[in-house]
């Protein structure tokens, strides 16, 4: 079996002593033409889990390895692409002008920058946008952060919530960018509470509450036939975290 383009082993985040661990013993890889649901309620350490194989947070124990090696190794990030949840452009900035500073941090020759960049806005239907970040819709931001993602051309795609400030065309869109990627040998790596999304895109399924993985397998394996996605992940959290459905007594 080829080597995992991402290998989660034991992964353990407690950001302060006395606080509880973020993420509790996480294990979990990823192959190369693989989509990958990373899926839990608020809280539950999915973006802890992201940042650490994204190079950003650095774990307490447990180990990352993003193409075989560190994400810390020099070059090793090179081949990641990363859309976080709330992207926070430089405000000043026009769509073009974004993707040219970051196509040059991540290396891109100019000329590589003349081409992709305008590809990349049409694809993200903001080529003709000539206004500065500061002016964009959560939608817009959204759709240049996608952007910017693919824009190095990566070997794995991190998705923090794609699609949550999407209009259902945005949506059919990130679907399509996905499968196509997918084809072309990508591995993705899908955070989302959209589960409807998930369960149409994803090979596999990882479950997280409380920073520990409850659950993983393939969607066929998780979820069983006449269930949804939505059903199996609400009665797998209210089973772990009693009392969450209701009313505060005072309201009752």
């Amino acid at each position: 079996m080829p080597e995992p383009v991402v290998e989660v082993v034991e992964l353990r985040k407690r950001y302060r002593p006395r606080d509880p661990p973020a993420v509790d013993g996480v294990s979990f890889s990823l192959q190369a033409g693989q989509v990958f649901g990373l899926l839990g309620p608020n809280g539950a350490g999915k973006s802890s889990v992201v940042k650490m194989i994204a190079g950003l947070s650095r774990p307490t124990s447990g180990e990352v390895r993003l193409f075989g090696a560190s994400p810390l190794a020099a070059g090793t990030r090179k081949g990641l692409g990363f859309a976080p949840e709330a992207p926070n452009f430089p405000k000043y900035l026009t769509a073009p002008e974004v993707l040219n500073y970051f196509g040059t941090l991540i290396g891109l020759a100019a000329e590589e920058r003349r081409t992709r960049i305008p590809e990349a806005l049409e694809w993200a239907t903001l080529a003709a946008e000539r206004r500065q970040v500061r002016h964009f819709s959560k939608g817009m931001r959204q759709r240049l952060a996608l952007a910017q993602a693919i824009l190095g051309r990566p070997r794995l795609l991190i998705l923090d919530e794609p699609s949550a400030d999407l209009d259902p065309l945005g949506r059919r869109d990130v679907r399509t960018m996905i499968s196509g990627l997918k084809a072309q040998g990508v591995a993705v790596l899908l955070n989302s509470h959209l589960l409807s999304e998930v369960e149409r895109v994803c090979d596999s399924v990882a479950i997280m509450v409380g920073g520990r993985l409850l659950k993983e397998g393939t969607v066929d394996q998780l979820v069983p036939e006449g269930k949804t996605l939505e059903e199996v992940f609400v009665a797998l959290v209210e089973a772990t975290t009693p009392g969450r459905a209701g009313l505060p007594a005072f309201m009752s």
